[in-house]
């Protein structure tokens, strides 16, 4: 990222899965997503398409949607840091030309069937921006 420049979100991908209950996975895909610019100066804005806006207002602050923000990038990692309104972290895995942001989340907790017997559940929420150079 210290190169700076436009990434076009080719998708953008959301996943809920579970082993133990698969009834409940889940995934939604939103194709040319818009763009994400990025700056040598360490700041950058998003330029989501309206569906994929729309989409991530149910999930992310809408200070987030469509904003300036400030960035640290490490090999593996990227933080996107909107003024006043705190951040996202994502891990990173690039390519000259190809970035995939992501951020994948796992829970365990029990339940219980319909015998009433405890049973341990695990889920993975995950979602991913795959972008290249423009």
């Amino acid at each position: 990222m210290e190169k700076g420049g436009e990434w076009e979100i080719k998708s953008f991908e959301e996943s809920y899965t579970s082993a133990s209950t698969p009834e409940y996975n889940d995934s939604y895909v939103i194709n040319n997503g818009g763009t994400i610019q990025f700056e040598k100066d360490g700041t950058g804005n998003t330029n989501y398409s309206s569906e994929l806006a729309i989409y991530l207002e149910g999930l992310l602050y809408e200070e987030y949607i469509n904003k300036e923000f400030t960035y640290h990038n490490s090999e593996h990692s990227i933080y996107l840091i909107y003024a006043d309104h705190g951040g996202v972290a994502y891990n990173l895995e690039w390519e000259k030309d190809k970035m995939i942001m992501s951020f994948s989340e796992v829970q365990e907790f029990e339940d219980y069937d319909e015998n009433n017997n405890p049973i341990q559940i695990t889920t993975t929420y995950s979602l991913k921006f795959i972008c290249e150079k423009k």
